[in-house]
């Protein structure tokens, strides 16, 4: 019920197609924003690197294979897994083990989308200038300072109040509306945790660093396809882990923190919201169904399971 995501938004760009689509508020929204996600990457790349007509066009049609790639192979078993939450959901059998196994398990899936993108990102990045690299160092500073400012206010007390704000949010977007109580017990944890959004920057710091360090090596030592491709495959790969280095323990231990919280949250859960999150499953679910390409569509969703909830 919470866990915190590490990439950079350049590489966002390229893979979260049915992250995003989960996250809109209607099926039509979801297809619209899936089906349209490659012009809609290209421009976000195109806004970090100000890419000339050739590098645009060649984004474009690496854009245009990578979502056809995905919308062939990876949404039977989105939704599989989807299901399978859904089951254990309705049976009450959902601790803090399993919220950090189906957190690994999104994880996973992230590795075959970077095998794909890989070899479409390492022929974009031996395009580019210098120019275009300082361009990208800017565009991720201005964000970084967004973020920064959004979710990491100086003083404690306003470090705390953001953070309560965020955990409810998290929590109502799969249970509902809290009660007073739920929320309450919110802002206890939000007070009593450390400063994990610390911990988590310096993690996106770094891979940021990592991911222009690569582009920087690949301009200059204009590597062979290959190499370049498995430069670019091992840089991504490790956007499935914690990253090395003084975080990692800190990092870690936050990831801990947000599947206890999502945990203690569920079993707080009242009927009411228990069935709230079984809908919702089931919304997700036929979302991923309908962006399915015609041919693999025609086989029906899942019924949502009978809640027995009696918490």
């Amino acid at each position: 019920m919470g866990s915190e995501h590490v990439s950079t938004r350049l590489l966002r760009v390229c893979v979260p197609f049915v992250a995003s689509c989960l996250l809109a508020s209607g099926c039509s929204m979801a297809r619209l924003g899936y089906e349209n996600l490659p012009t809609l990457a290209a421009w976000r790349a195109d806004s970090y690197l100000a890419l000339n007509a050739d590098q645009r066009a060649l984004a474009s049609r690496r854009m245009e294979s990578l979502h056809a790639w995905h919308r062939r192979t990876q949404l039977d078993d989105y939704q599989a897994f989807l299901q399978e939450v859904q089951r254990r959901v309705a049976a009450g059998d959902v601790d803090e083990a399993q919220i950090r196994a189906w957190r690994v398990a999104a994880f996973e899936r992230w590795k075959p989308i970077a095998e794909q993108v890989a070899p479409m990102a390492a022929e974009v990045a031996g395009t580019l200038a210098p120019a275009q690299l300082v361009r990208m160092r800017e565009e991720i500073d201005r964000d970084n300072d967004k973020m920064r400012r959004e979710w990491m206010p100086p003083g404690r007390a306003d470090r705390i109040e953001t953070r309560t704000k965020r955990y409810i949010e998290r929590a109502e977007l799969f249970l509902g509306s809290l009660t007073t109580e739920q929320k309450q017990f919110a802002r206890r944890i939000a007070s009593e945790a450390p400063d994990t959004e610390d911990v988590w920057f310096a993690q996106r710091l770094g891979r940021q660093q990592d991911l222009l360090d690569l582009l920087e090596r690949i301009r200059v030592e204009r590597p062979d396809d290959a190499t370049a491709t498995r430069w670019m495959r091992e840089h991504l790969m490790r956007y499935a882990q914690v990253r090395d280095g003084p975080d990692r323990v800190g990092a870690e231990s936050s990831l801990a923190a947000g599947d206890a919280m999502g945990a203690a949250m569920l079993a707080r859960a009242t009927p009411k919201q228990r069935q709230h999150l079984q809908r919702k499953l089931q919304e997700w679910i036929d979302i991923v169904q309908s962006l399915k390409p015609a041919q693999t569509a025609s086989t029906p969703a899942a019924a949502p399971p009978t809640v027995t909830a009696t918490r």
